[in-house]
């Protein structure tokens, strides 16, 4: 037959665009993959990262709360008068 030889080369060229199109995507697919993976280390860091500033704004909540109390105390010591702010409320 005159066109086997043909029809053999038009089927290896597009099993080589087909190969050729399959690796394009498996590059795109290890290029999502490795993108997702950096995405998932950097929020597991930020959440270590939000663990620490939680603990560190309790510590500063406690020592505010203290120093408030010894205030508090010392106006109180002295007689100082105070009327705390009343916000939007017209006075």
């Amino acid at each position: 037959m005159a066109t086997t030889d043909i029809r053999l080369e038009r089927i290896k060229q597009e099993y080589v665009g087909l190969r050729d199109a399959q690796d394009a995507l498996m590059d795109r697919i290890d290029t999502y993959e490795a993108a997702l993976l950096g995405l998932t280390e950097m929020v597991g860091r930020n959440s270590e990262r939000l663990e620490v500033v939680e603990e560190r704004l309790e510590v500063v909540e406690q020592r505010t709360n203290v120093i408030d109390g010894k205030l508090d105390a010392i106006m109180e010591h002295l007689k100082v008068p105070y009327k705390p702010p009343a916000g939007f409320v017209k006075e």
